[in-house]
């Protein structure tokens, strides 16, 4: 799904003005995921001094999760099947059968993030560690606090999940 940027921004004279408008500056795949997609939108380093210039801030070369403060804003498409144990299987037709299929544990993560996720096409489900999940649709919003996690898709239609991810600090427990 590819999503349109606009990105205002402040002029010399203090009045507000469009700076961009178009694609993401950065789509990456993954030759071995085939239809994964993730779309980089917006990103800081640190809470962000505002009116900002609007200059570009995405670069490849960042961590995908930012530091304490900073924030991305990024899209990514879940292909039919992702988060099965096996790649090149496709998600039963029977919802049932597809409740089933074993996830693949590899997958699970945890960053030092909350993650604010707004589903905006398909359904994904978000598994925890331990097995627990949620499905997700279109419209649906997820606040996601830094627990492992992993997604999958049961469907056989791709999910488009919009992410903002806030850097946080780890905490014991």
């Amino acid at each position: 799904m590819a999503l349109r940027r606009v990105v205002t921004g402040a002029g010399p004279d203090g009045a507000g003005i469009f700076v961009q408008d178009g694609p993401a500056p950065h789509v990456i795949t993954n030759d071995s995921r085939p239809g994964l997609e993730v779309s980089y939108l917006w990103s800081t380093e640190e809470p962000p001094s505002v009116p900002g210039s609007g200059a570009e801030s995405t670069r490849l070369d960042q961590e995908p999760v930012p530091p304490a403060g900073g924030t991305r804003l990024i899209s990514v498409t879940y292909p039919p099947g992702f988060g099965l144990r096996e790649p090149a299987a496709r998600p039963p037709a029977d919802v049932d059968d597809a409740a089933a299929a074993p996830f693949d544990d590899s997958l699970l993560h945890t960053t030092e993030t909350v993650d604010y996720g707004v589903v905006l096409r398909g359904e994904i489900c978000i598994v925890l560690a331990g097995g627990a999940e949620r499905a997700l649709a279109a419209g649906d919003v997820l606040v996601h606090n830094g627990a492992a996690h992993g997604w999958r898709n049961r469907r056989d239609e791709p999910a488009v999940v919009l992410y903002v991810i806030v850097g946080g600090r780890a905490v014991g427990h």
